[in-house]
């Protein structure tokens, strides 16, 4: 009898912990408002033709702006391309965690993108909402 009320209660114990874990957040619509290239220079003392190889990571900051908050997210990647995706006023699906981004891509691809900054938006459009 204790046997089946302790795998009783670890069952609903993964059951639920299965629930928390997917229930994400919603998208909500948002504005790429900056794309700015973000240059990561070599810290390398010496001569240059001596220095040790360096993996190529190429490194955006993205300004995206979301209920008058715009929030500057890195992407990186190991190719130089960015999606069309964030360029300046493209519309973008985004869902917010506390310190991450997550963005939804064309082709049902999701990116998740650390927050760097959040900066609040001073316009009259903003300050109506509010």
């Amino acid at each position: 009898m204790r046997g089946s009320l302790a795998l009783l209660v670890l069952m609903c114990g993964v059951l639920l912990t299965g629930a928390f874990a997917s229930a994400k957040q919603p998208y909500q619509s948002a504005t790429v408002v900056s794309v700015a290239n973000r240059e990561t220079p070599s810290v390398y003392v010496g001569n240059p033709t001596d220095a040790p190889l360096q993996s190529e990571v190429y490194s955006y900051d993205i300004g995206i702006e979301l209920n008058c908050t715009v929030y500057t997210v890195r992407y990186e990647t190991g190719l130089d391309y960015v999606p069309s995706v964030f360029s300046p006023n493209q519309k973008v699906e985004v869902s917010l965690e506390k310190h991450v981004m997550n963005v939804n891509l064309p082709g049902a691809r999701e990116v998740r993108l650390s927050i760097g900054r959040r900066t609040r938006v001073r316009s009259t459009s903003c300050a109506a909402d509010n």
